[in-house]
């Protein structure tokens, strides 16, 4: 799997949605997915690391093999904001209700030279990474 793919499947999971959106809570992290946003917010990554690992157990993903430290995660991030731009599509990762990264159509650029993220929050970003990683 890689970041087109994890965009295509986001698109297809959201093209059902005709109104409304699908809520998912996986213990205290909290998804909502909407017809062109999707809103995630981490509470508890140490749940959110063992869902991830239970669905990929025994399937091959690029995205576990190629995702070892910070920089894969920026280039990655990178990777899905653009995907996501094209598809006019929003993405948001909050953490313990702040808002970290919004990635896609309504992201508004920084210094970072990634045109389709806006970084919110430095500090919390890093700390979020560290904990997932």
């Amino acid at each position: 799997m890689n970041a087109k793919t994890l965009v295509e499947m986001l698109s297809r999971l959201q093209s059902l949605i005709a109104e409304g959106s699908l809520e998912i809570k996986v213990g205290d992290n909290f998804i909502a997915i909407g017809r062109d946003e999707v809103i995630v917010d981490i509470s508890s990554p140490e749940e959110i690391t063992k869902f991830a690992k239970t669905l990929w157990e025994g399937m091959e993903s690029d995205i576990t093999k190629t995702v070892k430290s910070i920089p894969d995660v920026m280039k990655l991030i990178g990777e899905v904001g653009e995907k996501l731009s094209e598809e006019r599509k929003t993405l948001t990762i909050k953490y313990q209700g702040r808002d970290v990264v919004i990635m896609g159509f309504k992201a508004s650029p920084g210094i970072l030279g990634m045109n389709n993220v806006e970084i919110k929050d430095k500090l919390e970003l890093m700390k979020l990474l560290s904990a997932l990683l």
